[in-house]
């Protein structure tokens, strides 16, 4: 049975919006699904919209699978549906869009990790070109970014960082020189969109036998045009990192440290580099910053704010240790916003009891059960890396099975929003660029109608949430819904949801 669609736009639900500053959802589209259902990927076209698409896991006459596109405007409005036949084995390995382009990659099967088929489509009409890119030894995908008329995959083979780049074009394949080596670690691949270039993060140990982190930029036909690895502290290993696009003087790196032979981190470092190699770095530790611990309950807080005061005063300095991911760090008129999200992993018991051999026994083996998150950071720094200022934003112990971003930034006017979404709400805190507001706002996904509620209240699952254009966000997932009015032709239905969202700071509601 084929999937039932409703647009529907939530300002029409006649409810008067408040005066002060607030979280609107403007628009929103349903797509009703079965629970065997495959969800939807959603990807951001930024202001040309957005593509989404699954296995509908219908069949074509010759047993392959039907894969459903669609794409919406940003008013989510279909423009376009399209189905193609794929084999019955795919697996989805990656996508991502750019000027027009989306690229979608899979796998040809579960172990063939040499043969990943790949679309490149249309965004504007859904015409589609199908590539193969053929490995000659099988690679451990991480990462899938296009570059320009260029695909870049990046990943591990045997345990070593290797970085492949794909020419759409000629069709032609070829390893980046000087990634694949034996003590490093890919940490991220990062885009130019203005410049078609790509930037290689890559963790390698120094002569010092120091973790540091190397930043490796390329054109989009794989040229290499800079490697700079960051001169460190003997004692500080470079953890994790971002990257911003070079500004015609310099570039930024921003991410963590710690002590050498640890991956806990114990505080954040900004560096500047320059074309002619010159740099320059700067470390903060955790108990340097002001709202660090903000999220924990005031009486501790408070002991360590008098802990790290009592270090101070004998030039000491507490340390601290936490497992931070770097996810963003965000150029905006001469000041750098860095993104971070505190975690630790969880671990329970798996209790059996039973008999053997006529005598009672009982196992206790551990199983990890997700991600716990503890809160969020975003910090600000001038063009020297002095420190602006800093805030936290409490998570209340979100969990994930993956390790990926839940809190998204948007820097808009003078101020920068930070948002996510989980148990079924969205949480946005608010900072001035000055630093010093700081507000935290609360709203319910909006359902459709105002007679609609969700079947199950407690469902904690994370609906997605992610940066869209403009001012604008989006949130989706998959809810179940009654309706309370008794005369609805859709009492109870499940739907695939997108939430178009955004912070209104004058509550017009607009």
């Amino acid at each position: 049975m084929g999937a039932r669609f409703y647009i529907l736009s939530i300002v029409l639900l006649g409810l008067p919006w408040l005066s002060s500053a607030q979280i609107v959802q403007p628009d929103r589209i349903e797509i009703e699904v079965e629970s065997s259902s495959n969800e939807f990927v959603v990807l951001s076209a930024d202001e040309n919209g957005l593509l989404i698409f699954r296995d509908s896991e219908e069949r074509d006459k010759k047993g392959k699978h039907i894969w459903e596109f669609l794409k919406y405007n940003t008013a989510l409005e279909q423009e376009w549906k399209r189905t193609l036949s794929l084999e019955s084995d795919y697996i989805l390995r990656g996508y991502d869009y750019d000027k027009g382009q989306v690229c979608i990659l899979f796998q040809d099967g579960p172990y063939q990790e040499r043969s990943w088929p790949m679309l490149n489509m249309s965004l504007e009409s859904g015409d589609t070109v199908e590539h193969t890119i053929n490995q000659v030894v099988p690679v451990n995908l991480e990462y899938f970014e296009i570059v320009g008329q260029t695909v870049v995959l990046g990943g591990q083979l045997n345990y070593k960082p290797v970085v492949i780049h794909y020419d759409m074009l000629t069709r032609r394949l070829r390893a980046l020189p000087g990634i694949y080596q034996e003590n490093g670690e890919l940490i991220d691949i990062i885009p130019n969109e203005q410049e078609n270039t790509f930037d290689v993060l890559i963790g390698e140990m120094n002569n010092q036998r120091v973790k540091t982190v190397t930043l490796k930029a390329y054109d989009q036909y794989s040229n290499l045009l800079q490697s700079a690895p960051l001169d460190t502290e003997d004692r500080k290993n470079l953890l994790d990192a971002q990257v911003t696009e070079f500004d015609g003087e310099k570039q930024f790196l921003a991410g963590t440290y710690g002590p050498r032979k640890s991956r806990y981190s114990r505080g954040l470092f900004i560096a500047s580099i320059q074309p002619d190699g010159q740099q320059d770095i700067k470390y903060y530790n955790y108990g340097d910053l002001s709202n660090f611990f903000s999220y924990m309950r005031d009486k501790r807080k408070e002991r360590i704010k008098k802990r790290i005061e009592r270090k101070r005063q004998k030039n000491k300095k507490l340390k601290f240790n936490y497992r931070m991911t770097i996810h963003e760090l965000i150029a905006d008129n001469g000041k750098y916003i860095l993104l971070g999200e505190a975690y630790y992993p969880k671990y329970n018991n798996y209790y059996y009891s039973g008999f053997y051999g006529g005598y009672p026994s009982r196992y206790d083996n551990m199983y990890f059960d997700g991600y716990r998150y503890t809160h969020a950071i975003a910090v600000c720094f001038d063009k020297k890396g002095n420190l602006l200022w800093d805030h936290a934003f409490k998570l209340d112990n979100a969990q994930s099975m993956q390790l990926k971003q839940l809190v998204h930034v948007n820097v808009q006017n003078d101020s920068v929003v930070l948002m996510y979404s989980y148990e079924k709400e969205i949480k946005t805190k608010i900072i001035k660029n000055n630093g010093e507001y700081d507000e935290t706002t609360t709203s319910p996904i909006k359902l459709a109608y105002e007679s609609d509620e969700l079947k199950n209240k407690n469902d904690s699952d994370i609906a997605g949430i992610r940066k869209w254009y403009g001012e604008y966000f989006y949130v989706h997932g998959t809810q179940d819904i009654k309706n309370k009015n008794t005369s609805s032709l859709y009492q109870k239905r499940k739907v695939f949801f997108i939430n178009k969202v955004a912070y209104d700071a004058n509550g017009s509601g607009s």
